[in-house]
């Protein structure tokens, strides 16, 4: 990613330096909102969503943390003496991240092919991260992927919350209603970083119900194993596992 278009990392650098201004998300169709800022991307545990917090306890061996920006979860995993690398396509989130103290960090996409996954035993993307994948369609080709290149018992730990429920950032019925006249996912989103006079490229994301990820997930090797959270508008973590063969 070039530095001209890193507008959130140049956000979280900031942050991790001492900054406190937050970013702005701006929709495709011209809706604005202040972003969560330093209090939610440096957050420590205690002020994690109640489905982050629970599904800590079902991690083991080494944790690739996908999406890692500043370290909030790396840092934390290491802390409890879980070997685990941060993976984030900016340069200036992995740099964020080992100023905060995060041990290895890789600057690279999660669809690069040279980060050995097939070393990982959990795969995090907290941060509502399953939006990562941008789309449905994309979500099943990467979720292949994965499965393909994982070791046997590795699990993903997915965070999203449903578009349905208005928990979901920078999303509103009318948006949703938009997506279904257009053929989209209902919960897919384009979006860009405003921060400071930085103005960054836009960018799909996606948000999916329970029931949504369920459907995604056929096909692709993995099967949802527990759903962790309790407010429907609320984020959860949806623990994946890898179907048996």
């Amino acid at each position: 990613m070039a530095p001209d278009n890193d507008v959130f990392g140049r956000a979280l650098l900031d942050w991790a330096m001492g900054g406190t201004s937050p970013e702005v998300l701006e929709r495709e169709d011209g809706f604005t909102q202040v972003g969560a800022g330093p209090d939610v991307y440096l957050s420590g545990f205690k002020g994690w969503p109640t489905a982050e917090r629970k599904s800590i306890r079902y991690m083991h061996g080494r944790v690739m943390d996908i999406g890692c920006g500043a370290g909030r979860v790396a840092l934390e995993l290491q802390n409890r003496g879980l070997e685990v690398v941060g993976l984030d396509a900016s340069p200036l989130a992995t740099k964020a991240a080992k100023i905060r103290g995060v041990n290895e960090v890789w600057s690279m996409s999660i669809e690069d092919p040279d980060w050995r996954i097939e070393t990982f035993d959990s795969l995090v993307l907290f941060g509502n991260n399953f939006g990562i994948f941008e789309t449905p369609t994309r979500a099943r080709q990467l979720l292949i992927r994965l499965a393909k290149g994982t070791k046997p018992g590795a699990r993903i730990f997915a965070e999203s919350t449903s578009a349905y429920c208005g928990g979901a950032p920078a999303f509103d019925r009318s948006y949703y209603h938009m997506n279904k006249a257009r053929g989209l996912s209902p919960g897919q989103v384009k979006l860009r970083y405003h921060y400071g006079h930085l103005v960054g490229p836009w960018f799909n994301w996606l948000y999916v119900s329970r029931s949504e990820m369920r459907s995604i997930l056929v096909g692709t090797g993995w099967h949802l194993e527990r759903a962790l959270g309790t407010h429907p508008s609320e984020p959860y973590v949806a623990i994946l596992a890898k179907d048996s063969i």
